[in-house]
């Protein structure tokens, strides 16, 4: 799988559009939710979310955290309440990403989550407990569990992820916007990756470029041996070519995109990208509802022959949205590789959303082309150019 590196601090735009993705939205969300939660005997659902693993939080509430973690306390009947790790002086902007109304700041997450499940009548409860991202604290999910000795806890870190599966008409709408912006970038990048010009300055125009846009946060790999993470040691210059891995969050949700810039007339080069561009298209051809996941991967075996092997390192294919890797994956393999508990499907379903990418090496140079695409009844739609 390709993996950019995170940040340990969102620094993007950060807001909440409601008319784009309404509270109407959270409410079908959670009314699906509270079906698990009855079908599986639970009282209450606590969803733990950080600002590396916020889907499953987000999903319900929409908010993400921008730095540390949190929890949603989920009653099966009443309102939601968010325990974030914040000030106090930071919850009038956090209510402006939710639409819950009980927002409180803490710095002791699983002292005061419990406080707040005794609060609401669950000291003797069957909880679920629900941190996909395995992302919870230890010391503070071990205070939270001993200081309710009575509840009864069970592990539902799935039981969002069918929900999550097949996206709405809002969700597709948000991605498409997402898609939009990383389109803009990919256009805008043209401007400054030239010859002669320092990775980390080109890096460094593609994160402000990305911001101005609205970007919540973004992930760049690059290079034109190997794809790297961003960082001040990357002096190198560029010269022939340049490789690059975007994946930008706006609006919550994640889309990606791979690009590799020619700098010269290097033929082979140039049938390289293109040979990667073909196959992109000819594994799109196979996001068609009712087909197999694993078609995709068989597509890029075909193709890609004796490169198949190395490009598999980088990965073909996962699900995107709240996550920058969630199901369906091609196999197990990638799915544990993200901590997932399954591949969530083996069949494609309409509005599904898949991120394919190919990259390669040819004469120790690396090439890379991906998109972003939405499952329809008429087959692919590229997300950048929906």
């Amino acid at each position: 799988m390709i993996f950019g590196r995170h940040s340990v601090l969102k620094r993007g735009c950060s807001t909440w559009d409601p008319a784009q993705v309404p509270q109407a939205e959270f409410q079908s969300r959670l009314d699906g939710v509270r079906d698990g939660m009855a079908r599986q005997k639970l009282d209450a659902l606590v969803i733990y979310g950080d600002n590396y693993s916020f889907a499953d939080i987000c999903y319900l509430t929409n908010y993400f955290p921008k730095v540390r973690g949190g929890i949603a306390v989920v009653p099966r009947e009443g309102a939601i309440s968010l325990l974030l790790n914040i000030g106090s002086r930071d919850v009038p902007f956090a209510k402006t990403l939710t639409w819950v109304e009980d927002v409180r700041a803490s710095n002791q997450v699983g002292a005061d989550g419990a406080k707040l499940l005794k609060e609401k009548g669950f000291a003797k409860a069957r909880v679920g407990l629900m941190d996909s991202g395995n992302g919870f604290p230890l010391p503070q999910l071990e205070e939270m569990k001993e200081a309710l000795p009575s509840v009864s806890w069970q592990v539902c870190d799935s039981m969002i992820a069918p929900q999550r599966l097949v996206k709405t008409e809002r969700e597709l709408g948000a991605m498409r916007e997402a898609g939009h912006l990383l389109s803009d970038i990919c256009d805008g990048a043209r401007a400054f990756v030239k010859q002669g010009r320092k990775e980390y300055e080109v890096i460094a125009d593609l994160d402000r470029l990305a911001r101005d846009k609205g970007a919540e946060d973004i992930r760049i790999l690059a290079g034109d041996k190997r794809m790297n993470p961003p960082s001040f040691k990357q002096s190198a210059t560029l010269n022939h070519h340049w490789s690059v891995y975007l994946a930008v969050q706006h609006e919550r949700y994640w889309v990606e995109a791979g690009r590799t810039f020619i700098l010269s007339n290097d033929a082979q080069l140039q049938a390289a990208y293109q040979k990667a561009q073909e196959i992109v298209v000819q594994m799109a051809a196979q996001l068609k509802p009712g087909d197999a996941v694993a078609a995709i991967d068989e597509t890029a075996r075909h193709a890609l022959g004796e490169f198949y092997s190395t490009a598999s390192v980088y990965g073909f294919a996962n699900g995107i949205g709240l996550n920058q890797w969630e199901a369906p994956f091609l196999n197990e393999d990638d799915a544990r590789e993200v901590g997932a508990a399954s591949v969530g499907a083996d069949t494609l379903t309409a509005n599904m959303t898949l991120a394919l990418r190919v990259t390669f090496e040819t004469e120790g140079k690396i090439v890379l082309f991906g998109d972003s695409f939405e499952v329809t009844a008429d087959g692919a739609r590229s997300l950048l150019r929906a």
